[in-house]
């Protein structure tokens, strides 16, 4: 089955020349995640902060994103898209070498808000490049190998990352900085002056209204995509302190997990999301949804590394099966209204999770035990499924985005 899918992949056209280069963009620019995997470490090992406040100082990150996801999407409708993109990863460089030399918890909130607002609009503005550069039946596949190059840049963060933090946590900061000015540089290079494509194809109407606002199965993703984000916000922000503290790992074993969470993704999510074209949209979100709820709450059962890596694993499958349809959908949506409301709405909404979660989270950690976390991420994941197929039950009869093949994707 592996050697048919190399053979599809290479020699079939199943990625458009775009979708790699775009994909290697996304690469680059995540090697500096290693800020995200581990602020809250270095908030509370190098800065002695309390849990609380760590938790509020990673939820104006959050709102950043929140704010940010909203304002790219409205900007990339009336600026051109790559020009927007460049300017935010030139400053989003500077942010970064800034964070890794205030250390004023003040001076710091302001400096994690601004981040987030960068990356929540890079993150919007890199949904319409692939929508600006690749063909529609082609976006579906681009939207997995950039899922599949944004966690091996994870995978390469997560170690890399924790071998720095080994040395001097500000290292982080500096090396992140320079992979972002990379970035700007492989952008510019490779996608600077290439042209838009011009939209040849007739918007299927039946997909949406227009107006996110209108769209009713576009809210209820909205509503589980809340939930769902909340719940897996918690990886980042609790489960680095959770496993320093209650499983005794070091941060280098720390940077393991984050990075073996990146690998299962980068070695799995292409065939998985090549065989959910026959499951079907519904049933990849729920079978997902669950394995996040199982990955998550069983973390207070057990103990040792062998047992965090069996967590990780668990989890990272629901991950990789239930992200690339809740894109997907987006992007049906989108394409029959204004792709950077439709686009802002979504990631405003999935950003909430960052803003709320670290809150909730270092609450739940200081006032009841880090095992609550990961009771209340499951609860708030089994909760998304009713909203699922309140979603994909008013889209059961609206069309998919065509394949590469000319097929519909199902949503049962």
């Amino acid at each position: 089955m592996t050697g048919r899918l190399i053979h599809l992949f290479r020699l079939d056209g199943y990625f458009c020349p775009m979708a790699w280069m775009l994909a290697a963009l996304l690469f680059i620019n995540r090697l500096s995640a290693m800020v995200k995997l581990f602020m809250a470490l270095y908030l509370r090992q190098e800065l002695g902060l309390a849990i609380e406040t760590v938790g509020w100082l990673l939820s104006g990150y959050g709102a950043g994103l929140l704010i940010g996801s909203m304002v790219g999407g409205l900007l990339s409708d009336h600026f051109p898209t790559a020009r927007l993109t460049a300017a935010l990863f030139f400053v989003s460089a500077w942010v970064l070498v800034l964070l890794g030399v205030v250390t004023e918890v003040p001076l710091l909130a302001g400096l994690l808000l601004f981040s987030g607002a960068l990356d929540g609009a890079i993150r919007t503005l890199h949904q319409r490049l692939i929508m600006e550069y690749c063909l529609v039946a082609q976006r579906p596949r681009a939207q997995s190998l950039s899922r599949v190059a944004r966690n091996l840049g994870m995978a390469v963060a997560g170690v890399v990352g924790g071998g720095l933090a080994q040395t001097d946590f500000r290292w982080v900061f500096f090396v992140s900085a320079a992979m972002t000015l990379l970035a700007l540089l492989w952008f510019v290079r490779t996608t600077w002056h290439r042209p838009v494509l011009k939209p040849d194809e007739t918007p299927d109407t039946g997909t949406g209204t227009g107006v996110p606002y209108r769209d009713r199965p576009f809210l209820w993703l909205l509503a589980a995509a809340v939930l769902l984000g909340m719940a897996f916000d918690t990886v980042y922000s609790m489960l680095g302190n959770y496993l320093h503290d209650y499983y005794r790992l070091s941060t280098e074993a720390i940077g393991w997990q984050f990075g073996l969470n990146a690998m299962l993704v980068v070695g799995l999510q292409i065939p998985l999301s090549h065989w959910g074209e026959r499951w079907g949209s519904r049933r990849q979100w729920v079978a997902g949804s669950l394995l996040l709820a199982v990955g998550l709450g069983m973390l207070p059962l057990g103990s040792g590394l062998f047992y965090a890596c069996l967590s990780t694993v668990v989890w990272t499958l629901g991950e990789a099966l239930f992200m690339p349809p809740l894109n997907v959908l987006v992007m049906q949506h989108a394409q029959a209204g204004k792709s950077g409301q439709y686009f802002g709405l979504f990631f405003m909404c999935w950003s909430t999770s960052a803003l709320f979660s670290p809150v909730l989270g270092g609450q739940l950690y200081g006032h009841f035990g880090g095992h609550s976390v990961w009771l209340a991420s499951a609860a708030l994941s089994l909760l998304s499924i009713p909203l699922i197929y309140q979603a994909t039950r008013l889209s059961g009869q609206q069309r998919a985005l065509p394949s590469a093949r000319g097929e519909p994707a199902s949503l049962s």
